[in-house]
């Protein structure tokens, strides 16, 4: 019998073990600890407040503005002159001077989304005092400073900078202030760079958007008066481009409304650097 009892025990056991092994698998998975949820952003939407402003500027349509700041490798900015808001196009006349290494007069003119710059600095030659400047310019002059232009031009323009991520742009605080006596409140608004490049409806828009979030700028922050009529008193902004270095603008708003002259430059006194300028060719 004692093969039969060496049977009995092994099969007892195999049993037992089944059995453990059953109840093993069969109980209940122990929940996964929750993942913590992300806080809602307690900051107020900037929608209402922008919608609002961009409505008064295009029902207005004309503006005169000073601009102040640094425009990146032209130098320091200092100019004077009359924005025109034309659908969802800004026309741009100024007259100023600008400082780098020394002190020069500066002319300009955007008309169509087209730049013309008028500057010692920049000349094509002796007879054409006005370079051409375009967004897809294949020239040299257009690819060095269409990117300055560009935010020389966004930022006489809020509807620019905040038409179709009025959503993805929160109010960071407001406080009253005064901007050359007037009464106006000064809101800090910050676009969210990640929501603002999904929900952006021009492509170029998100593309910039998304190249701020990809670079670690999670936020793009702003500054902006509004006047006791909702109108911009002063919009201030700073960006970074890589041909052009720091932009960084300030314009301040009067006489919203009134008429203004913008007129292109003579045609034969236009022209473009295919290369680099003559002040600038390496020596031979």
């Amino acid at each position: 019998m004692p093969r039969a009892r060496t049977r009995t025990a092994v099969l007892s056991a195999g049993l037992a073990l089944a059995a453990t092994l059953n109840a093993c698998t069969s109980a209940p998975p122990q929940p996964h600890a929750a993942l913590p949820m992300a806080r809602p952003d307690p900051r107020p939407v900037a929608e209402a407040v922008l919608a609002d402003t961009i409505n008064k500027i295009n029902a207005r349509g004309t503006a005169h503005a000073t601009m102040t700041g640094s425009l990146g490798v032209v130098g320091q900015l200092n100019a004077d002159g009359a924005v025109r808001y034309r659908g969802p196009q800004a026309d741009l006349a100024l007259d100023g001077k600008t400082r780098n290494a020394r002190t020069e007069k500066l002319a300009v003119s955007i008309v169509d989304e087209v730049g013309y710059l008028n500057t010692p600095l920049a000349r094509p030659d002796a007879t054409k005092p006005w370079l051409k400047i375009s967004h897809d310019g294949s020239d040299f002059g257009s690819k060095l400073l269409s990117p300055a232009l560009d935010q020389l031009h966004e930022s006489v323009d809020p509807r620019a900078t905040f038409s179709g991520v009025e959503q993805a742009t929160r109010i960071q605080g407001s406080a009253p202030d005064t901007v050359e006596g007037r009464p106006t409140t000064r809101y800090d608004l910050r676009i969210l760079t990640e929501e603002a490049a999904r929900t952006a409806p021009d492509e170029q828009q998100r593309e910039r958007f998304q190249r701020a979030a990809d670079d670690g700028e999670r936020e793009l922050g702003f500054q902006l008066w509004l006047d006791e009529q909702g109108l911009p008193a002063k919009f201030a902004s700073t960006t970074n481009i890589a041909q052009a270095g720091e932009v960084s603008l300030t314009s301040t708003y009067r006489d919203w409304g009134t008429p203004v002259d913008i007129q292109l430059p003579p045609a034969a006194q236009v022209g473009v650097f295919d290369d680099l300028p003559p002040m600038a060719q390496p020596p031979r």
